[in-house]
């Protein structure tokens, strides 16, 4: 009887000490439900050829410092240009062969062609600087009007670009150049 009586005490107190151990486990478990967080999911459903690229709906250019002297004349160009490209994702030739690809911004004053900087004018905005865009084969493409025709491949096919600072006017003044363009695709 007294073997028993241990045994059944030895084995609620193993019970007692296995559930006291679970216990802070409990607490942390429940805890780690309670922090959360938000996931925000974009995107379409499109009837086009092809599907932008998720790293392609959003792209940062960063065209970096430029000296003033290098924009001193009147038509004078940025040495360096920086790349920058549009991802097609899932294309189908048996839609369409080709694509272009048009900008879309506001205009420099000087030069309807190329992208205004800053405010075009406003205080802090550097001035007689605009933004120009290049096709892969260095090619200017005008705000507003169609780059050449790129032929589709099916799957992906990645559209490259490249932009630099221009001054239309010379005599180029420090300040923020920044700009803001959207493009539209054209399927052919």
């Amino acid at each position: 009887m007294k073997s028993r009586l241990n045994k059944t005490l030895i084995t609620k107190s193993l019970l007692a000490v296995s559930l006291a151990a679970l216990l802070p486990m409990a607490g942390t478990a429940m805890a780690a439900e309670i922090a959360g967080g938000t996931v925000n999911f974009s995107g379409s459903v499109v009837t086009s050829a092809c599907a932008i690229g998720s790293s392609s709906s959003n792209v940062d250019v960063n065209l970096g410092q430029v000296r003033t002297a290098s924009l001193a004349v009147a038509g004078s160009e940025a040495s360096t240009a920086k790349s920058f490209s549009v991802v097609l994702e899932d294309c189908d030739t048996t839609v369409s062969t080709g694509v272009a690809l048009t900008f879309s911004g506001t205009p420099d004053v000087k030069d309807p062609g190329s992208l205004a900087v800053g405010s075009n004018g406003g205080t802090g905005t550097a001035q007689n600087v605009a933004i120009r865009l290049y096709d892969e084969q260095g090619s200017v493409v005008k705000l507003g009007e169609a780059s050449s025709i790129t032929t589709l491949r099916n799957g992906v096919n990645t559209l490259n670009f490249s932009a630099k600072y221009y001054s239309p006017a010379g005599q180029a003044t420090a300040g923020d150049a920044s700009a803001v363009a959207t493009y539209t695709l054209t399927y052919s």
